[in-house]
């Protein structure tokens, strides 16, 4: 399962200001898991990507949606741990880890996903450039279970999701502090 290969590959896009990204990943047992969720891109820049099996591919899970203006890659996949969060050490990937309490501790590496940042608030021009592309685009991503039982993110009032969202303009902000990882502990 590529499914995290085409998040990895949404969180490069969406720093680019190009890409909305919501996915939630539901911890449904010990070494089971299943994902949902969107990632929406401008037309245009997914025929930059050289098109639509770079973004939404049909056998990681994906359905695509496209009007004349955007495309939306629609995700749903379940599995173990392992195919569902296939690692690839050249990008960045969330780590599942049963506890063996009938709990997983799930960890998104977000200094990962975010790392280029930097380089566009260092030079003034690009951190300008980005600006337009970056404002009202979102990244969010949630953790949910039959019990959140500790977060670093947001937990809902039902304690069954938990959630990291930050709108993709922040990046800019020299000032801004972002997370190293989000965590999650949550109950199957």
């Amino acid at each position: 399962m590529k499914l995290f290969k085409a998040a990895a590959l949404a969180g490069a896009l969406a720093l680019s200001g190009c890409v909305d990204v919501d996915l939630t990943t539901t911890i449904t047992g010990a070494d089971q898991a299943s994902v949902t969720g969107n990632m929406t891109i401008q037309r245009q820049m997914l025929e930059m990507m050289g098109g639509t099996d770079a973004f939404c591919s049909a056998d990681d899970g994906g359905t695509l949606v496209m009007t004349d203006t955007e495309a939306r890659c629609d995700l749903a996949v379940s599995g173990t741990f392992a195919e569902v969060f296939e690692k690839n050490p050249e990008e960045p990937h969330p780590v599942a880890t049963d506890l063996g309490d009938g709990t997983v501790r799930v960890t998104f590496p977000l200094s990962e996903m975010t790392a280029e940042s930097e380089q566009m608030r260092a030079d003034p021009q690009v951190a300008q450039m980005m600006r337009p592309m970056l404002e009202g685009h979102v990244f969010t991503i949630r953790v949910a279970g039959a019990e959140i039982v500790s977060s670093t993110g947001t937990i809902n009032d039902a304690r069954t999701e938990a959630s990291w969202s930050f709108n993709l303009i922040d990046i800019l902000d020299a000032d801004v502090q972002m997370p190293d990882t989000f965590e999650t502990v949550v109950r199957y």
